[in-house]
């Protein structure tokens, strides 16, 4: 793909002067409202800003690596408009991996082409995941550098994979954890599920759905009627386990796992087919390095 062929109208601001969100997306709209591609939808700033804090408050688009991603999509609008800001100073905002907001991206994306919103995601993503091509994406004064940054990287992947989707791991356990303890982390942080690792390694997961399954017998499963086991108490057994055991005594130790480079379709597939409420991705020596879980993949791909 050629620079002139790479479908978005770019714009590049350096040295964002913003302390908090809103004034970050604020100046961010400012500029997407005076490209010529975004004029013919008849939006003043104000109301993109407002577009953009609707969209926001649904799910952050804080995406880790000192990136956000707020994006709309209008339904006038015949060709991606992007808006590629510099912080001058890094921004304390919650992100997937507590790295502060270096770079602020606003795309304005096509309805009818919300595709090219995803394809644009994977080429930058896949661009920060580079640190020569982060160093160039850092440096490039024009919207013609970066372009021409972009349609390279296009030119060698195309589709969206598990690297451009995936989320850091904040939380997990070792299997040497206690169980309570455990549970506990899981109960403060709302969190059905945690993976457990050794040294780095993937080596199992935690899940809420298990736990519940420690103080149920294996004749439950034979029962056609509640009335059968009023009088029982599941939790009696539960008690018992967790005062004695270690996340390693309960945990799922069979678990799919992708490479990063996995496609969108073997993700979906994982999540849909192999009913896998999170999906791993590690590498060759079976470190984690993200996670996808399904509410992750909704936010990132079907809620664009």
């Amino acid at each position: 793909m050629t620079t002139n062929e790479y479908p978005a109208s770019i714009t590049i601001v350096s040295e964002l002067n913003a302390r908090h969100c809103d004034d970050l997306f604020m100046q961010l709209c400012q500029v997407a409202a005076r490209d010529d591609n975004a004029r013919v939808c008849g939006l003043s700033a104000d109301k993109i800003f407002e577009l953009v804090k609707a969209r926001e408050a649904l799910a952050s688009t804080a995406i880790g690596n000192g990136l956000i991603l707020p994006h709309i999509r209008l339904n006038d609008l015949e060709c991606l408009v992007v808006v590629f800001g510099r912080l001058d100073q890094p921004m304390n905002h919650p992100t997937p991996d507590d790295q502060p907001l270096a770079i602020a991206c606003l795309l304005l994306v096509p309805n009818s082409k919300p595709v090219e919103g995803l394809r644009f995601m994977a080429d930058l993503g896949s661009c920060m995941r580079s640190e020569e091509k982060r160093n160039r994406l850092l440096a490039a004064q024009t919207g013609l550098e970066l372009k021409e940054l972009l349609a390279t990287q296009r030119s060698t992947t195309h589709t969206l994979i598990a690297a451009d989707i995936m989320a850091p791991p904040r939380l997990f356990v070792t299997p040497e954890t206690q169980l309570r303890q455990a549970t506990r982390m899981m109960a403060e942080n709302r969190q059905e599920i945690l993976p457990v690792l050794d040294d780095g390694k993937l080596v199992g997961e935690l899940s809420s759905t298990e736990l519940f399954k420690l103080g149920i017998p294996d004749f439950f499963n034979q029962l056609k009627s509640v009335g059968f086991i009023r009088y029982f108490d599941p939790f009696e057994k539960y008690f018992a386990v967790e005062a004695a055991s270690c996340v390693g005594d309960v945990m799922n130790r069979e678990l799919p796992t992708f490479h990063e480079n996995a496609t969108l379709i073997e993700i979906v597939f994982g999540i849909s087919v192999l009913k896998q409420q999170m999906i791993y991705i590690t590498n060759h020596r079976q470190e984690l390095l993200g996670i996808i879980s399904q509410a992750l993949l909704l936010e990132r791909i079907i809620n664009l």
